[in-house]
């Protein structure tokens, strides 16, 4: 949910609004108020990050085109990958390496909805696809040769346990990206509460000063 912060605070606003006129001028409740309220910021804030999708540049100068040309690298590796897994005869291995692929994509599609992660994508390619891509083709071609070395099965079996090792470090990178969009999303609640809550507290504070104070004593 990450966007420009005018965006942001339009999203907010537009929240804070419906909460007051619901809760100040038609009197609906505080609690049917803030449901809306909250609702109203959710449907702008939705609203607002489809725009930001289409935008060509995004707040720190990424261009859609790197955008894509990272993805389009990236999914070249995980097709690369899937191609040469289609030569094993081992399923448990096929399948883990299908999985790697599928979590590398799904970076990639969450990369698409935030540009602004390209930087964590880019260094997740470098650092861990590539070389992943590397071994995967190496184990394969080792895999599929006849008559195989003296020392491939030794290899072999090291290089399959760390696939469980890649899987772990690719969900590890994964929930990078997917941690900035809860601190983004918890950020924005709290701004919105805080208004809220505010709003709240003058309008009570407004009530008390109409509120005309009943006499002290009885009947004279």
């Amino acid at each position: 949910m990450k966007g420009s912060w005018a965006g942001r605070l339009l999203s907010i606003l537009i929240g804070v609004a419906c909460f007051a006129v619901l809760n100040f001028w038609l009197a609906a409740g505080f609690f049917p108020a803030l449901i809306v309220g909250v609702l109203a910021w959710l449907v702008a804030a939705l609203i607002n990050s489809g725009k930001q999708k289409e935008d060509k540049i995004s707040l720190d100068g990424i261009t859609r085109q790197e955008v894509e040309s990272t993805i389009r690298a990236g999914r070249k590796l995980t097709a690369g990958m899937r191609q040469a897994s289609y030569r094993l005869q081992q399923m448990e291995v096929k399948k883990e390496i299908e999985d790697l692929c599928k979590i590398a994509e799904s970076m990639f599609e969450l990369l698409k909805k935030d540009p602004n992660d390209l930087r964590i994508v880019k260094q997740f390619i470098t650092y861990y696809l590539e070389p992943t891509h590397k071994i995967v083709l190496k184990y394969v071609e080792l895999a599929t040769t006849r008559p195989m070395p003296a020392d491939a099965v030794s290899i072999l079996d090291k290089t399959e346990k760390s696939f469980k090792t890649i899987r772990a470090t690719f969900l590890q990178q994964k929930e990078k990206m997917l941690a900035n969009d809860v601190m983004d999303l918890d950020t924005e609640i709290k701004v919105f509460e805080t208004i809220s809550s505010n709003m709240n507290t003058g309008g009570n504070a407004g009530k008390d000063r109409n509120t005309p104070s009943m006499p002290s004593g009885g009947r004279q």
